[in-house]
């Protein structure tokens, strides 16, 4: 069963939504995160670089998020390539800006997130249970209702079905 979000979830992500998704991410020690970093400035490459967050340092207007591997003391190791015969190594950077910066988010992050978002307007609801029993977190009285029941995709892993409704919210 899928734990987080992958990769491929966070590209599908429109950049209103991206932003949406740093407002209300706050960033703990452990978390998973991707971020960008320019391979070829001159024709805008880039890679995704993907970190666990370690120490966490407060700036002006945004926060630092350090790489768990180097607040620890592991060294990162560097990939080197060739363009035009030259030799020169790119070495992954050892802290990531927030603000440019997605987080991977686990199933509970997700429904930690969707407890706090816009109460009044959405509500978090999971249903599950069997001919003996039932067990319900939530309020199904919700604005999504109609665009959950509506839905024709089938998300088998509870990851999909958390992520569809958080990019919905976001």
């Amino acid at each position: 069963m899928k734990q987080r979000l992958s990769l491929a979830d966070i590209e599908d992500l429109t950049h209103s939504q991206q932003t949406n998704l740093r407002r209300v991410w706050i960033p703990e020690r452990y978390d998973i995160a991707v971020s960008k970093m320019i391979t070829n400035a001159e024709t805008g490459e880039f890679k995704w670089i993907e970190y666990a967050v370690g120490k966490i340092d407060i700036m002006p207007g945004d926060l630092i998020l350090n790489d768990l591997r180097i607040t620890d003391g592991y060294s990162k190791i560097s990939q080197s390539e060739t363009v035009d015969a030259e030799d020169f190594m790119i070495e992954e950077p050892a802290s990531f800006r927030k603000s440019e910066s997605l987080p991977l988010l686990t199933i509970g992050q997700m429904i930690s997130m969707l407890h706090m978002i816009d109460k009044r307007n959405y509500h978090f609801y999971l249903l599950t249970g069997n001919d003996k029993y039932a067990s319900e977190i939530g309020d199904f009285n919700s604005e999504l209702k109609s665009s959950i029941l509506s839905k024709s995709s089938i998300n088998d892993d509870i990851v999909d079905v958390l992520w569809t409704l958080l990019k919905t919210i976001l």
